[in-house]
């Protein structure tokens, strides 16, 4: 009986992180497999990420191409793929994307697809730049792909790029969901928060575009009114210490609860009251899409990435963050209980349930893979 063969696919990725390209692929990884894909994340920065363990334990194996200095990393690219033949090469970074293009066409790999993860903002000269590379790119075989209705939306207005879109997606549990009391009980006794604290969690990269430090201004306003408020603090980041000490100078102490990176987000998701996204701007956050399904009240700012998700009042609350106070009279009246927050849990689900199914957008995307391959 002779061997199935399988799709050998290369997804080119910065460090192997805990972000959303790299929480997609894990989540998706059996979907993968079941479908005839063999895949291997290519590192393209020197040092081993923290969510490489996690990646190899969902069966991925994982290569690193990172150099010191462009030249050296063109040259370890380079010989890298052409000793390693690939029936798809994914490539997901921002960063050379277009030499890369250049040395896999040089390889001999023709089909190529790059995934626009976020809503890049450039202008003047680097603007024009990058708008002249993808045009190249695509010329060289390219097949450009964006996560989202926003990242479509601004890869045409912003660089005239053209991408076929196929929604993130997010593995869903409802059963987390249905045991919510007592998860909640378990988890706040092992963070050590109180079963009756309003908790408001964010879940993400410390950097100044996720901008924590405003929710930081906001517990100390609620604070000083004699709120009892946690921040549930997930995740970290090059900005990380200094979070730690504007919550130090705030006075904040076991009100700020930093969590660092985990792997039971859903969990920490249900256990909270509300989930908080101020960032400046975004792609199609699967934090995000994550916060809408297993918390489903999210407060977010009206920027880009995020304005496009909310339908303000219905599937959560959409708030500029230069009206500060709009964001703590909102959480006061949801402290209060005085909104029908279980209507808006219910919408922002059932609308992460029916535009980012884990089953349906992968199967897209390997959909997508077979165009122009011996696998169509």
């Amino acid at each position: 009986m002779s061997a199935i063969l399988k799709m050998k696919v290369a997804h080119v990725l910065n460090k192997i992180e805990f972000s959303g390209a790299e929480t997609m692929l894990y989540q998706a990884s059996k979907v993968f497999d079941a479908n005839g894909i063999q895949t291997t994340l290519v590192a393209s920065e020197p040092g081993e990420g923290r969510f490489e363990q996690s990646m190899r334990d969902a069966g991925y194996s994982i290569d690193n191409v990172g150099g010191e200095g462009k030249l050296d990393f063109f040259k370890r690219f380079y010989r890298y793929f052409k000793a390693n033949k690939f029936d798809v090469v994914h490539i997901h970074t921002e960063k050379l994307y277009f030499w890369k293009v250049m040395l896999l066409r040089l390889t001999g790999h023709k089909n190529i697809v790059r995934t626009f993860h976020n809503c890049w903002t450039f202008d003047g000269m680097l603007r024009n730049t990058r708008i002249a590379q993808r045009r190249m790119a695509k010329m060289l075989g390219a097949k450009h792909h964006a996560i989202g209705d926003a990242v479509s939306a601004n890869e045409r207005k912003m660089f005239r790029n053209e991408c076929y879109q196929i929604n993130n997606w997010i593995m869903t549990d409802a059963g987390l969901i249905e045991n919510k009391d007592a998860i909640r009980a378990k988890k706040r006794t092992e963070l050590g928060i109180s079963a009756d604290d309003f908790v408001i969690i964010s879940v993400g990269g410390c950097s100044k575009v996720k901008n924590h430090g405003f929710i930081l201004d906001l517990v100390e306003v609620l604070s000083k009114q004699g709120r009892k408020v946690t921040y549930l603090h997930v995740g970290t980041g090059v900005d990380e210490e200094a979070e730690k000490a504007r919550s130090k100078d705030l006075g904040l102490g076991a009100k700020v609860v930093f969590t660092g990176n985990r792997n039971d987000v859903p969990e920490l998701l249900v256990s909270s009251d509300v989930y908080m996204m101020p960032s400046l701007f975004e792609g199609l956050s699967i934090a995000l899409l994550e916060a809408m399904y297993y918390n489903g009240l999210v407060v977010v700012n009206d920027a880009p990435g995020l304005n496009n998700m909310i339908d303000n009042g219905r599937t959560g609350f959409m708030i500029n963050i230069e009206n500060k106070q709009g964001y703590i009279d909102l959480l006061v009246k949801l402290i209060e209980g005085k909104e029908n927050v279980s209507a808006i849990r219910s919408a922002a689900q059932n609308f992460i349930g029916e535009k980012f199914s884990m089953e349906k957008n992968a199967a897209e995307l390997i959909k997508y893979y077979k165009l122009n391959t011996k696998f169509n």
